[in-house]
């Protein structure tokens, strides 16, 4: 529903392919440098039914980078958009503990 819309001239994309792609593309590959390289407080919101990202990689990210908190919604990988009032209160949770 979110991926085509009316513009004036007809219906079309919400988005470019050529950017989906061009995103697509920086999400592949090793990123463990760019995670590990803060130590600031960090909260990790984990769909456990994602498909995008395992619940094993999840934990081992939140065990690998000092002061991150792991929230696991029983969700997939959009978990805003599955459980809005879970996501909302992890980061409510999270914000108010710093």
């Amino acid at each position: 529903m979110h991926a085509i819309r009316e513009y004036p001239d007809g219906w079309g994309l919400a988005v470019r392919p050529k950017d989906m792609v061009a995103s697509q593309q920086l999400l592949n590959g090793d990123h463990w440098d760019e995670w590990l390289s803060s130590d600031g407080p960090a909260l990790l919101i984990h769909g456990a039914r994602s498909e995008v990202l395992s619940s094993p990689c999840a934990r081992a990210m939140a065990e690998r980078r000092p002061r991150t908190r792991i929230v696991e919604l029983a969700t997939g990988h959009t978990v805003h958009e599955s459980d809005p009032a879970g996501f909302a209160a992890a980061v409510r949770n999270f914000l108010g503990a710093l």
